[in-house]
């Protein structure tokens, strides 16, 4: 059971943390939760600072090291100080995954995993891994995380979470284009608004980790609504077909986005013999503050397994 309260004090040792430092030595917000997070797990500090500001964080800590935190007590604090650090370094909350979207990730991945193997999971484009860290908390399933990303202050913030969410992980800081590893079960990743249409980046982030993927196993990417009308996308899903099916795509509600839509699609990687679905996962998923509709659609895509698997 999730207890607000414990949201809010977790939420409140970091951001004094950060504010301490941002008013005396002007980290940045997101420099300051991450250094909040680093003492709090080893006790250690990457900068250097005054005796008696190590002594206040000190004291900052204390008021929370007693305390038994649930996994999303967590991760919601971690995002509520990732919406301010954003804020405040002007970067739009669209790089940040809805929990909502994660939570129904989450809900497909435990339909599709219910007799698969699932021992890891990889993000291309992992950011603060807010997506990632939805879905495992979502399943309660004790997996392994890798993540890639070429800013290394979200690959410290990422690193740092999974350490406070007892989740074994192992960060990448590089381009995500030179990260090279096969057998993955299960890979995610919220793509990025690409403004260059002539050499589209979600084609080359899924055309590469689809080698990446183990057989028979799925991708779950969040693309734009014109994903299939770029430039070049005659060539993107010839290269697909290659290597995997369409599995689903299913439209997210307009009201999760400010500007630019998207929805989820669904690969699943060929195995030794090339099976053609006969039925793809196809659907318009309604918001999820309209409940009515939400529930019915998700008894939609109960019957759809359901008949999948007597098929």
């Amino acid at each position: 059971m999730i207890n607000k309260l414990n949201i809010e004090k977790f939420y409140d040792y970091f951001d004094s943390v950060a504010n301490l430092l941002y008013s005396n030595y002007k980290l940045s917000y997101l420099e300051g939760m991450s250094e909040a997070f680093n003492f709090l797990l080893d006790a250690e500090l990457e900068g250097e600072y005054k005796l008696e500001d190590i002594s206040q964080i000190e004291a900052f800590k204390q008021n929370i090291i007693d305390i038994s935190f649930e996994k999303e007590e967590i991760r919601k604090g971690v995002q509520l100080g990732l919406l301010k650090g954003y804020k405040h370094q002007y970067i739009s909350n669209e790089y940040l995954t809805p929990d909502t979207i994660g939570i129904f990730i989450g809900y497909l991945v435990e339909k599709l995993y219910k007799d698969t193997k699932l021992e890891n999971i990889l993000d291309p484009l992992m950011g603060s891994g807010n997506l990632v860290f939805t879905i495992l908390n979502h399943l309660e399933k004790n997996i392994k995380i890798f993540g890639i990303d070429n800013d290394l202050l979200k690959c410290k913030i990422s690193r740092n979470i999974a350490d406070l969410l007892e989740f074994d992980s192992e960060m990448f800081y590089q381009d995500t284009l030179t990260y090279y590893d096969q057998g993955f079960d299960l890979i995610v990743s919220d793509l990025p608004i690409s403004e260059d249409d002539n050499d589209y980046f979600p084609y080359k982030v899924i055309n590469h980790y689809l080698d990446s993927l183990g057989e028979e196993k799925y991708f779950f990417v969040i693309i734009e609504n014109d994903f299939f009308e770029k430039k070049n996308s005659e060539v993107f899903k010839k290269e697909i077909d290659k290597k995997a099916n369409i599995f689903g795509l299913i439209k997210l509600s307009e009201s999760l986005f400010k500007n630019n839509p998207k929805s989820i699609l669904i690969l699943k990687k060929f195995g030794k013999k090339v099976i053609k679905p006969t039925e793809f996962l196809m659907v318009d998923l309604p918001s999820f503050k309209d409940l009515d509709s939400l529930n019915n659609t998700i008894a939609q895509i109960d019957l759809w397994f359901e008949k999948r698997e007597v098929e």
